[in-house]
């Protein structure tokens, strides 16, 4: 008898959904200069993006460590759990996902380990381990919960839109290139996060409120066929526009849909930067 555990990394935003989602999270740390705190635990968004508007310090993030992840397979073991899944960031933007792949054979004896590469991050990521976590509570497999977690990651693309440039090219997440063209011209280049998960420069556009419109027609347009969708806008202290957004898309979409609106946590909001909105979506049904 299976008896599965659903785990992801804070990326994923999970502590931001107003619940416990009770799916267990390896988690990032923070690093302004010497300092050194805990996404989640000794920081939280609403602290992390006070500080980003004054702080000289672009923030840089340091994964979970290989022994902070045995830590939590060796709990659930004791827990007589059979498998874990663990949701990971895209492998593109983060080697978290990876790391506990190398445990695999480990503790191939104690426990089965499967990694789903969810190709997002923020929670694009986190939904899919939601749903992964209703799964178990229906009694589904680990071969159906795995199965339709592809499912999700194949059929859902995202854009977005950053006011500071600076912040991705320092962490490395975007070509340095690219950066520079942004910051010497003032545009405002619509993001997408890729279907394979990596985040590139889609089209170069000159305000950021035509870059967010622009963002919002590319969505619409993929959109249009589907029968029933999950829409999630997220932003990094852009409550009020992400908002705005997710009231346009109510009014707009007709298709049967979900929309909900989402922070961004720090260990991605340091790579990201302050006034991100963002815009992604989920093919629930063809």
């Amino acid at each position: 008898m299976e008896k599965i555990a659903i785990i992801s990394d804070v990326n994923a935003g999970l502590d931001y959904l107003g619940y416990d989602a009770q799916i267990p999270v390896l988690r990032s740390i923070i690093n302004f200069g010497d300092e050194h705190l805990i996404d989640g635990k000794e920081i939280r968004a609403e602290e992390f993006y006070e500080r980003l508007k004054t702080s000289p310090i672009i923030p840089s993030t340091s994964a979970p460590t290989v022994g902070e992840a045995m830590e939590l397979i060796e709990s659930l073991i004791e827990e007589e759990y059979t498998d874990v899944i663990m949701y990971s960031i895209s492998y593109q933007l983060s080697s978290i996902g990876q790391m506990v792949e190398t445990l695999i054979d480990e503790y191939k004896d104690q426990i089965n380990i499967h990694v789903v590469d969810t190709k997002k991050a923020a929670y694009l990521q986190g939904y899919i381990a939601v749903r992964a976590k209703e799964m178990v509570n229906l009694g589904k497999s680990v071969a159906e919960i795995i199965d339709y977690s592809h499912y999700l990651v194949e059929n859902s693309h995202a854009f977005f839109v950053v006011d500071n440039l600076s912040y991705l090219v320092k962490n490395g997440r975007i070509s340095g290139a690219a950066g520079f063209l942004g910051g010497l011209l003032k545009i405002k280049p619509v993001l997408e996060l890729t279907k394979e998960g990596k985040i590139v420069s889609f089209e170069k556009v000159k305000t950021h409120r035509r870059a967010v419109e622009r963002a919002l027609e590319l969505i619409l347009d993929e959109i249009k066929d589907a029968k029933k969708l999950k829409i999630c806008v997220f932003h990094t202290v852009r409550e009020d526009d992400a908002k705005a957004i997710a009231k346009h898309l109510e009014e707009t979409v007709t298709i049967d849909k979900e929309i909900e609106v989402h922070m961004i946590t720090p260990a991605v909001g340091a790579h990201v930067g302050l006034g991100v909105l963002g815009i992604g979506y989920f093919i629930l049904e063809k």
